[in-house]
């Protein structure tokens, strides 16, 4: 039997060298300079396609792992450095380190310290992990293929036949790299995402002209965010969620400011993360089009372009999950309570009054110092749309629990707190981005 400190660096060996491939094809969306943010796209596109080896060896018959891993990683990583972004190099501009700095840093050193030892105590437990996730990767890995019991069987509604398979493809596709499934050691995905989302914000708010005490400010912050990061949500979507959102957030403001090449490229892929992670994410590629499309609206040519962009990756990902399991509704909702418009304002009504029962007072104050930080920042057209799309998704969050078949008090009590908390990535790259002006001075 395997002890956990090997396992554990097994799968660290293992994610390292996924994390590698990524930083190889990594080349083809981010420009020369960007270290911290290309790493933190790299990881993604590495995770990418270890998920993406299991469907593929599903479907050419070959023992997944290995080879259908490398397969992908050749066809990738070689055009990539064929057709590497040159020319244009995007730097994070250069500023000393100060006190404050190195104090920030060591927080989010803390931050990320605290979430691994939340996250590696014990095996993954949470019960959409057991339940959904997990339960699923863990059947793809050892029947070798996707079951149609998943989607067929009334007794196995419980594991949500209609969520994407991007995360069990994940699980599984890990599980076959390192030859047998431990859901104690791969739990070390978890804090690397963290790790990954913190560099991606970093990096991005230090492109964009933020100072390193701004941009460790708003990293360090995050890494501290216990709603987010904590036990009960390792194994489950809403972490892999939020680095997906926040790399779909700033990639959409790159593309729409035409910041540099890969934007275009970088936007595709996270449409694509997106809509494999969780449902919500097709609703947030839908968000992203409304807001590009205010974006674009005295810039011909733009919003066409960064339409197809945003809504094409998505929609494969949606065919691709039609075709192989078929039209599956969102049993969780009653969606007829929408020609019930009298009982539905009433639903409404129940789930912000108990959202509002829900909200501890230290919550209350930090929402509070949220909307002053909002406040104090100035004209952002970046902050604007990263914020914007957050509030599309904070709406969506709020609304859901009225159609919920087991009523809004269930909703509210059991997801959207943690849903929500998702959405922290995103708001903190639109807070920091518009306060980047106050803070140079």
């Amino acid at each position: 039997m395997t002890g956990f400190a090997e396992a554990l660096g097994q799968v660290a060996a293992l994610l390292f060298v996924v994390a590698a491939v990524g930083w190889g094809a990594s080349a083809l969306l981010v420009p020369p300079g960007g270290r911290a943010e290309r790493i933190a796209w790299g990881f993604a596109v590495g995770l990418t396609l270890t998920g993406l080896s299991v469907p593929l060896a599903f479907a050419l018959r070959l023992h997944p792992g290995w080879l259908p891993f490398l397969i992908l990683a050749a066809l990738v990583v070689l055009p990539a450095r064929i057709l590497r972004l040159r020319g244009q190099t995007v730097s994070e501009p250069s500023a000393p380190l100060d006190g404050v700095s190195a104090i920030l840093g060591l927080v989010l050193v803390a931050g990320v310290a605290l979430y691994a030892l939340k996250a590696l105590t014990e095996p993954m437990w949470a019960n959409d992990f057991v339940a959904i996730w997990g339960l699923k990767g863990k059947t793809f890995f050892a029947e070798g293929r996707v079951p149609e019991r998943l989607f067929l069987w009334k007794a196995l509604t419980f594991t949500h036949p209609e969520y994407p398979l991007g995360i069990p493809f994940l699980y599984a596709g890990i599980a076959y790299l390192l030859g047998r499934w431990d859901d104690h050691a791969m739990a070390l995905l978890f804090p690397l995402i963290q790790v990954a989302t913190l560099l991606a914000l970093f990096g991005w708010l230090r492109r964009r002209g933020a100072t390193p005490p701004l941009a460790l400010a708003a990293a360090a912050l995050l890494s501290q965010f216990e709603p987010l990061y904590r036990g009960f949500t390792t194994g489950m979507a809403d972490v892999p969620l939020s680095l997906a959102l926040l790399l779909f957030g700033t990639s959409l403001c790159d593309r729409v400011d035409r910041t540099d090449p890969g934007a275009s490229r970088r936007l595709v892929l996270a449409s694509l993360v997106c809509a494999g992670t969780k449902n919500e994410g097709l609703f947030f590629v839908a968000a992203g089009l409304v807001v590009a499309a205010f974006s674009s609206l005295f810039r011909r040519g733009v919003f066409a372009r960064a339409a197809a962009l945003i809504v094409l990756p998505a929609a494969l990902v949606a065919a691709a999950h039609r075709l192989l399991r078929g039209h599956l509704p969102l049993s969780d909702f009653d969606f007829s309570l929408l020609r019930r418009p009298g009982e539905l304002a009433d639903r409404v009504g129940e789930t912000l009054a108990t959202v509002v029962r829900g909200t501890p007072p230290l919550a209350v104050i930090g929402l509070a110092a949220l909307a002053a930080l909002i406040a104090a920042g100035r004209g952002s057209s970046a902050g604007t749309r990263l914020l914007a799309l957050a509030a599309c998704g904070l709406s969506a969050y709020l609304f859901l629990p009225a159609l919920a078949v087991a009523g809004p008090a269930w909703l509210v009590e059991t997801a959207f707190f943690r849903t929500t908390a998702a959405l922290a990535p995103l708001v903190a790259a639109g807070v920091a981005v518009r306060l980047i002006p106050l803070w140079s001075r």
